[in-house]
């Protein structure tokens, strides 16, 4: 007599209860992956602030220790950026405005192109009223900044949409400098001055009055989405400090060392403002024609 086992099978619950099991997992795991990437992302950027700031600092020590230019204008019309400057101490990616790449280009960034890493427009003046060879102030000597394990020199910053497709290439082009000024980064001086613990940080809170205000009111953190602006107005995304590598953005300071600064963690009054560097424009400023109240 012949015996028949009945085949074991999954029954719809069980299927269920796996598919549900699977969805949990994948919930809880995938932000953990895409942390991780970004991490990895960020460790990129930091080697490519690092390796930037090295030949800066040789440019430096080959300019009788003054700071570059943020930008020029030549006799002919034509702009000569910071990134020109130091391109000949690391011959890795392209200067050319509209191009970037290589260590210019944070694999985070949403697009590929010029001045994805800006410096302080304090501390590296830039060109004013288009004449050639002349800056908002005078070229800044490093010697004269008192802060510079505190002040931040160069930081990623946001995209542009300008000079699309041409003449900045097919992904635009951007302003080489991030602000400086203290208008841009808080709305009190606070106590310390220009602390931003007792004002309100413009590069995370929108700016009020600002259609596409510095930080959160603007596209600047995410991949473009085309019915959006980001801008290639000054003051927008394109001269503002970003954080895309978990809420983390990427400073190079005076004194060599680079690291991410958080949200709300840059303080005007000890990242970006320098005594040394304000005396050396008189105490003048050039956008707003104020005074600063220190």
């Amino acid at each position: 007599m012949k015996h028949f086992t009945k085949k074991s099978a999954f029954t719809l619950i069980e299927l269920l209860v796996v598919i549900a099991i699977i969805a949990i997992l994948a919930a809880i795991l995938f932000p953990v992956f895409a942390q991780a990437r970004e991490k990895a992302r960020q460790s990129s950027c930091i080697s490519n602030a690092k390796q930037i700031g090295l030949a800066m600092f040789q440019y430096v020590q080959d300019s009788d220790e003054f700071l570059p230019f943020s930008n020029l204008f030549d006799s002919n019309g034509g702009e000569h950026r910071w990134y020109d400057g130091v391109f000949p101490y690391i011959k890795n990616g392209s200067p050319v405005k509209g191009a970037g790449g290589g260590i210019f280009h944070c694999p985070s960034y949403p697009t590929n192109q010029d001045a994805e890493y800006g410096v302080d427009d304090h501390l590296c003046p830039p060109a004013w009223g288009g004449t050639p060879s002349q800056t908002a102030f005078p070229l800044l000597n490093s010697a004269v900044l008192s802060t510079p394990g505190d002040t931040i020199l160069m930081a990623e910053k946001g995209q542009s949409d300008a000079g699309k497709p041409l003449p900045g290439g097919p992904n635009g082009s951007s302003w080489p400098w991030f602000n400086g000024w203290e208008g841009w980064w808080t709305d009190t001086v606070g106590n310390p001055a220009g602390s931003v613990a007792d004002g309100t940080d413009y590069s995370v809170v929108p700016q009020a009055g600002r259609a596409n205000a510095i930080g959160g009111g603007s596209n600047c953190d995410e991949t473009p989405n085309l019915t959006k602006t980001v801008g290639d107005d000054y003051g927008n995304c394109p001269t503002s400090v970003r954080y895309r590598h978990n809420g983390q953005c990427t400073c190079l300071f005076v004194d060599g060392h680079v690291k991410g600064m958080g949200k709300g963690k840059i303080s005007w009054f000890k990242n970006i403002y320098d005594p040394g560097a304000w005396q050396n424009i008189s105490g003048y400023n050039v956008y707003t024609g104020e005074y600063p109240p220190f």
